[in-house]
């Protein structure tokens, strides 16, 4: 026993010291006195991120962010609605500018994002890399535009010049993430060609050759985003049609009437593709994440076999991407009857506003920010709105700008916004709420309850037809 615990603690131990300090520091341009988050991709099959903290940037713009890795990282960072992403490194430092152009941005009222400059950049760094062979990649798809269009396999050859080309360069770097990167990058341009398990000319590759020359023999590279943009689009859709095929139907019976992660191993593993277990265990995760929500299959036994995987799968990181799936289908967290999460906010008197105020009632939340412009757009509908359903419907505008004055400018410029305005000083209130993007907008029941979220937007379906009408919603409610 005694033996076991020694060797633990220094398993621990040399885990720990395999963690690098890294640090994300610089200037963002006209940002300050705002709120950098830190966001790091948790994998990348479910596309879950992590927000791992956040730094407030100064007077002068500056701003300065500390994280221990021990693996190359895919970061976001995002300020207010706006947002920029590279890789980081275990232990290295980067000195960065972060700004927002509007000309950039133009026609974007969503979805904006941030340039992003290194100041000090080596050309052999690994953003450097990536961005150099995306330049590359590219011209190489602009040029040969009207070969793509053709759709008969004609294009076959030059992008395997050009992979050859590009690999070979990029094998002089000496660095494995970015080789990776481009060659998985290829092998999904080869995968978006019309392909099958059979070739139909000789010029073009099929789904066999594919697989034997990227994934069969191959390490699987979890921190890889292109490798795993590659996977999930070659296996896409692959256990459902493998359960529609005649000898496919063990796989339905083995997830539907015997619940058993080991009969649906063994069911995989007679076809010649899966022979490899780690392979075959990352094709039933992400196979399963696909079936999650489809009528066909036993939801309540996919989540008992994704369980047994996040419990005992050899493989960490199948274990991280399990539990993923299953919270990516079990999800019920601000479902319609839940618990709406509470608050106490203050408005620009100094009062203090609870949710539980107006039990009752009907809510109606909409979170925005002066730099928001369909915030301040689809406040001028709410303003009607407020005055048609005011009896019935109470109207909160939650204010998630740093300084609380923006709140006074737009009620001194709008009088005649007579709702419940008040300022966000509780900063998790965004993370109970879900809130991605602003305007968000939510619907609560008399009791507190749930009733939309995300709830249609004032005059949503005006600008998006396919979205339901608020007003409709208002009107139906007893």
């Amino acid at each position: 026993m005694l033996k076991q615990i020694i060797t633990l603690l220094f398993l621990n131990i040399h885990f720990i010291s395999l963690a690098s300090n890294t640090v994300i520091k610089g200037v963002a341009k006209d940002f300050d006195n705002s709120e950098l988050s830190v966001y790091i991709y948790d994998d990348f099959i479910t596309g879950t991120k992590e927000k791992i903290g956040f730094s407030k940037i100064g007077n002068t713009n500056n701003f300065e962010f500390n994280i221990d890795i021990n693996t190359i990282k895919k970061v976001e960072l995002a300020i207010e609605d706006k947002t920029t992403w590279f890789f980081i490194e275990p232990g290295g430092i980067y000195n960065i500018t972060l700004s927002y152009s509007p000309e950039l941005n133009k026609g974007r009222i969503y979805d904006r994002f941030l340039s992003l400059k290194f100041n000090f950049p080596a050309p052999t760094e690994l953003n450097q890399l990536i961005a150099k062979f995306n330049r590359k990649y590219d011209d190489f798809i602009s040029t040969n535009e009207s070969i793509f269009l053709k759709r008969d396999g004609s294009i076959t050859p030059k992008i395997q010049e050009f992979e050859q080309h590009i690999l070979n360069e990029f094998k002089a770097y000496n660095n494995d993430f970015a080789y990776n990167y481009a060659k998985y990058t290829i092998a999904s341009t080869f995968n978006s060609i019309d392909i099958s398990y059979y070739k139909s000319d000789k010029k073009s590759l099929d789904k066999a050759d594919i697989f034997i020359k990227y994934l069969q023999n191959n390490s699987i590279l979890y921190n890889n985003p292109e490798y795993m943009n590659f996977f999930t689009a070659f296996f896409n859709g692959e256990i459902k049609k493998l359960t529609l095929q005649l000898h496919g139907m063990d796989i339905t019976k083995a997830i539907n009437e015997e619940n058993s992660y080991n009969a649906l191993v063994k069911t995989l593993e007679k076809y010649p593709f899966l022979e490899n277990k780690e392979l075959l265990n990352l094709f039933l995760i992400n196979g399963l994440k696909e079936i999650g929500n489809d009528k066909y299959f036993n939801q309540k036994n996919i989540i008992s076999i994704l369980t047994h995987l996040k419990t005992n799968s050899i493989y960490p990181e199948q274990q991280k991407i399990a539990a993923n799936v299953i919270t990516k289908i079990t999800y019920k967290k601000l479902a319609k009857g839940s618990n709406a999460p509470t608050f106490k906010l203050p408005t620009i008197d100094g009062k203090e506003i609870a949710l539980t105020d107006f039990n009752g009632k009907y809510v109606y939340i909409n979170f925005w920010a002066s730099w928001s412009i369909p915030s301040l757009r689809e406040m001028k509908i709410m303003e009607t709105l407020h005055k048609q359903y005011k009896d019935k419907v109470a109207f909160i505008s939650i204010c998630t700008d740093n300084d609380k004055s923006k709140i006074k400018s737009l009620l001194k410029e709008n009088p005649n916004y007579s709702w419940t305005f008040v300022h966000l000083t509780e900063r998790e209130l965004m993370q109970a709420y879900e809130v991605r993007t602003l305007p968000t907008y939510v619907l609560i029941g008399k009791e507190g309850e749930i009733l939309r979220f995300p709830a249609p937007r004032p005059g949503g379906n005006i600008e998006r037809p396919t979205e339901e009408n608020i007003e409709r919603v208002f009107f139906d409610l007893k």
